[in-house]
């Protein structure tokens, strides 16, 4: 931010031109890190009892199918994460504008069947 300023101090004292300063801005902002990656990939892992038994979900989805998602999941997992607040479908809207690596959820609850446990990510 210092250098941009400097950079606009030149131009206004005549020392620096308009075309001048622009290239120089433009080499600050080539000099920035990167950003990191956009995720390309939804990791979705479920573990949760249906009937007393275990059930266990593990989808690997490329973010271009992740509405899909939603067929997969059992139902009790899908009551564990609306009443944990999340809305799935808006979980899913935010993939969809692309997001950086990492983990966007995890819920744990306790329901009628046992236990459920939500782990969504993005790779």
């Amino acid at each position: 931010m210092e250098d941009k300023r400097k950079i606009l101090e030149m131009v206004r004292a005549g020392e620096l031109g308009v075309e001048e300063a622009l290239a120089l801005l433009e080499a600050l902002e080539g000099h920035r890190p990167s950003a990191k990656p956009l995720a390309q990939l939804l990791r979705v892992r479920v573990e949760a009892h249906d009937q007393g038994k275990p059930v266990r979900v593990n989808v690997n989805l490329p973010l271009a199918l992740a509405e899909l998602l939603e067929k997969f999941l059992p139902e009790e997992a899908k009551l564990a994460l609306g009443q944990r607040g999340v809305n799935l479908k808006d979980l899913l809207a935010l993939v969809r504008e692309g997001v950086p690596e990492g983990k966007l959820l995890e819920v744990e609850a306790e329901e009628e069947g046992g236990p459920v446990h939500v782990l969504v990510e993005v790779a």
